[in-house]
């Protein structure tokens, strides 16, 4: 008869510790989701952070150039800089905390650095229909 009971009470400590078990299960679950949501929203401000910065960069007290020379594009690159004193054209990427450039900026980048870069006027007359 103690066999019995003593298979009767393992039966409820295993049961109550499987129960504990998903319980807790489910409460690593929730507790991941939370740090998941977390770190979206702060990926998502960290974006929004970076393209407000991209407009006032060239308000910053350091900002190393004349702003009535600066003109923002924004995508896929932040600001051009006219020089026309120094004989050149900036192309600016604007980066805050550890961003990285994306591929598409990097291959700009080495088209500059190539010097595959060109110069273009396009008249547009009256008589052009638009498609």
């Amino acid at each position: 008869m103690t066999d019995y009971i003593l298979s009767a009470i393992l039966g409820l400590v295993c049961a109550f510790l499987i129960k504990l078990y998903y319980e807790q299960q489910d409460t690593i679950e929730r507790q991941l989701e939370d740090i998941n949501k977390i770190i979206s929203q702060k990926k998502s401000s960290e974006v929004r952070l970076g393209q407000i910065s991209e407009h006032f960069a060239p308000f910053l007290k350091d900002f190393p150039y004349d702003t009535k020379n600066i003109r923002f594009l924004g995508s896929p690159i932040d600001l051009i800089l006219f020089d026309i004193d120094n004989n050149r054209i900036i192309f600016i990427e604007v980066k805050t905390g550890k961003s990285s450039q994306t591929k598409k900026q990097r291959q700009i980048r080495d088209i500059i650095k190539a010097g595959n870069v060109e110069y273009e006027v396009m008249r547009i007359c009256e008589d052009v229909t638009f498609a």
